[in-house]
């Protein structure tokens, strides 16, 4: 009877232990999310208030990579040896990651529009990208000031950190990094220099 307790409560604290990290990561995804669609919609109170401490792209862009680098050092730790194709494979779930957190933040935002529009009554318009569209000859490439632009270069940089996280494991696994080759030094008595 004691034994069963005493394996009730251990496997209990085993329980709580496995639910604080998925606890964490879901927090961590709501936060990230909720950032980049309070960077996608314009004039919000709480976008102003976040912008009044940093800019809210930024913080998306650094909450995506530490993301992204606390899946990577997971998966260092848990995996005894990675093979290329685990490489193959982290670089890959690296990348989906961003790819739907991206997806998420694009869902809600027009998520929130399509409520709007039910709950205003109106017409469907087309939001934040109807001067874009109206204007596509007058638009730089690259905007400083589009919201959406900034959300996407947010997720290439993320990207970039990812390959490049991969692209260092693979390194290592190819040899661990072997020194770049001698060159043959220049003999002084050939060139005649002393």
């Amino acid at each position: 009877m004691a034994a069963r307790i005493k394996h009730s409560m251990s496997s209990g604290k085993a329980g709580v232990r496995a639910r604080i990290p998925i606890a964490l990561h879901g927090s961590l995804a709501i936060l990230i999310v909720t950032i980049g669609v309070l960077g996608l919609l314009h004039g919000t109170w709480p976008r102003r208030i976040v912008e009044s401490w940093i800019n809210i792209h930024l913080l998306f862009t650094l909450l995506l990579c530490g993301t992204l680098f606390a899946q990577y050092q997971s998966r260092l730790m848990h995996s005894p040896r990675l093979l290329e194709t685990d490489v193959r494979a982290l670089s890959g779930q690296l990348s989906r990651t961003v790819y739907l957190f991206l997806y998420v933040v694009l869902g809600v935002r027009q998520g929130i529009d399509i409520i709007g529009i039910f709950w205003h009554g109106g017409a469907a318009d087309l939001g934040s990208n109807e001067v874009r569209f109206r204007n596509a000859g007058a638009v730089r490439v690259f905007d400083l000031k589009d919201d959406f632009q900034l959300l996407l270069a947010s997720g290439l940089c993320a990207l970039v950190m990812g390959r490049l996280l991969a692209f260092g494991i693979w390194r290592r696994l190819l040899g661990h990094v072997r020194p770049a080759p001698r060159r043959a030094s220049i003999d002084e008595s050939s060139t005649g220099l002393r």
